[in-house]
């Protein structure tokens, strides 16, 4: 599996997690577990984007 599809399946996990969190919890304690790990999808996205561009490149991860 590509660098970039993992990223992107950690992106969706993110949201899934946090949205699971988020909606079955009953303290503000777990609320807020869920915000915080909801601001990891953006990340995860933005970077499996561009692994995806280099690979595309045909650069390496470093380069």
């Amino acid at each position: 599996m590509k660098v970039h599809n993992i990223l992107y399946l950690l992106g969706v996990g993110s949201v899934l997690l946090s949205a699971s969190q988020y909606l079955q919890s009953e303290s503000s304690d777990k609320e807020r577990d869920g915000l915080f790990v909801g601001h990891w999808a953006p990340t995860f996205f933005i970077l499996g984007k561009i692994m995806e561009d280099k690979e595309k490149a045909g650069r390496g991860v470093t380069e």
